[in-house]
């Protein structure tokens, strides 16, 4: 039986102030699937969420994966760079040790209980942003491949989501990583959705930096037209929040539309450079808790075992804004329950269609 968190008002949902979110609609059945207590804000999944307060943001985007092995490899590097994709299933003992050069399996009479590739892979993408002298989860991000690895889907979580913190009550879905750090911001996302993270790649902004000063200028199309971003003006664009008529639903829909502008850009790239990004990318990741040679090592087992498929860019369903009982502006959590059976059942192909999930491109980028 899930508790429910207490806002001061849903004005994002009826109006009315003085009683939780959505408590003016019907009542819920209950669920029996594992997942955080997140909220009684929910909205069926329509494709029509509550979200009067910022303009509603719910978004996708399909680009199509480069023909070539190499190119889709680098492609899946870029999405490590921005937080928005990887790969990759149970990684051998080996690959943590810097000094490991290659693996030779150990003889086994017994063949292995499973293919790893025959159960979906999903890894949590953490940006961090260390502007103001402590790490924070400024970026969140949860990658899905399907069992076959013909498709992966890409979902942002906007970190002022509110949710249960394992052990820790209610609060934002980022305060998980000041908690607990990767682990507990996990243990969290994984709760929520119903899902098993098998594996953490955080990164900080200053990656963003040296892809642009790569490949660059980085083009993404807004509304005002086509800009050209490189150094300091990609992390500045990623970033911005407050000047954005829709605050963090603008923002986040910024940070996709730029993953697209880097994946255009490699596309285009030379091996060189694909080379040189990915050595920028070694010196700001952490792969499963593990920094330098080994978080190295561990990535490239991870974009080595997943192939290029066709990748969706949405976000978590949402309720618009509120406020929690002790007077911090969130995010209200939308259809989670729906979105969780996806995750659980593997169909979240089938997910996307049924709430009608809005492209990058059904509205220009602010």
């Amino acid at each position: 039986m899930r508790s429910s968190p207490r806002w001061a008002d849903c004005r994002s949902c009826c109006g009315r102030t003085g009683h939780r979110p959505h408590s003016c609609g019907p009542p819920r059945s209950p669920s029996t699937h594992r997942r955080s207590s997140t909220a009684t804000a929910r909205m069926p999944a329509t494709g029509r969420r509550c979200a009067t307060r910022p303009p509603r943001e719910s978004t996708s985007s399909s680009n199509a994966s480069a023909s070539s092995p190499t190119m889709r490899r680098a492609l899946l590097l870029v999405g490590v760079l921005l937080l928005a994709a990887c790969g990759g299933e149970e990684l051998p003992e080996q690959a943590a040790s810097p000094a490991t050069e290659s693996v030779s399996p150990s003889p086994s009479e017994s063949a292995p209980d499973s293919d790893p590739q025959s159960e979906p892979l999903t890894v949590l993408l953490v940006g961090l942003d260390e502007d103001t002298g402590s790490q924070r989860a400024d970026v969140i991000l949860l990658m899905r491949a399907d069992a076959e690895r013909e498709h992966s889907s890409i979902m942002s979580i906007h970190r002022d989501t509110w949710v249960t913190i394992p052990g820790h009550g209610e609060g934002k879905v980022n305060a998980a990583y000041a908690f607990g750090g990767d682990e507990l911001l996990a243990d969290t996302v994984g709760s929520i959705y119903s899902t098993t993270v098998d594996h953490t790649v955080t990164l900080d902004f200053d990656a963003f930096v040296a892809v642009s000063e790569i490949l660059g200028p980085i083009t993404v199309d807004t509304a005002d037209g086509p800009v050209e971003l490189v150094g300091g003006e990609a992390l500045d664009f990623v970033r911005e929040r407050a000047a954005l008529p829709g605050g963090d639903f603008d923002r986040v829909r910024r940070q996709q539309a730029y993953l697209a502008g880097v994946a255009d850009a490699l596309r285009s790239a030379g091996p060189g450079q694909r080379a040189e990004v990915m050595r920028a990318v070694a010196e700001h990741v952490t792969v499963d808790g593990r920094r330098g040679a080994a978080a190295h090592l561990l990535l490239l087992d991870l974009l080595a075992r997943v192939e290029g498929s066709e990748t969706t860019f949405f976000s978590s369903p949402h309720g618009g804004t509120g406020w929690s009982h002790d007077g911090q502006s969130i995010v209200l959590p939308g259809d989670i329950d729906s979105l969780a059976d996806a995750y659980e059942g593997d169909t979240l192909d089938e997910w996307l269609e049924t709430v009608g999930a809005e492209t990058l491109d059904s509205r220009p980028v602010e």
